[in-house]
């Protein structure tokens, strides 16, 4: 059998072992919009702020001129994992008001939907701080 043949063979099935070997697991991402009429967007940015709290989230970044919101989920000192964290973009357009809710659980699976869940929370808490 031809040298260079052999060593271009076992390279190949190095490379296609390595390729096999490293998988990263994608990050597990959520978001959910809604949108509302007949409130101003300082109504929806209070109402999404309290929310945020609601959910036992802690505010990292929020910027009203933008729409933009960041936070953290309380950590329990109990877990080891990194804490989910969601970002909330509030829009005017149009004569409504458009709420994107967008939740990472970084390193982590969400196989009990986890995520929906906290979306769900936090719709259900921003329509009752609206009302």
């Amino acid at each position: 059998m031809n040298p260079k043949a052999l060593v271009l063979g076992f390279l190949l099935l190095f490379l296609i072992g390595c390729a096999s070997l490293h998988r990263e697991d994608p990050i597990e991402i959520y978001q959910k919009t809604q949108s509302y009429r007949g409130h101003s967007f300082d109504d929806v940015w209070t109402a999404a702020l309290q929310s945020v709290d609601e959910i036992d989230f802690v505010i990292r970044k929020a910027t009203k001129e933008i729409g933009f919101i960041h936070a953290l989920a309380k950590m329990n000192p109990d877990l080891s994992y990194l804490p989910p964290q969601i970002n909330v973009i509030i829009r005017e357009e149009n004569g409504r008001i458009d709420v994107n809710f967008h939740i990472e659980l970084p390193g982590q699976r969400d196989e009990s939907g986890i995520r929906r869940g906290y979306a769900n929370q936090f719709f259900k808490a921003l329509k009752r701080n609206l009302d």
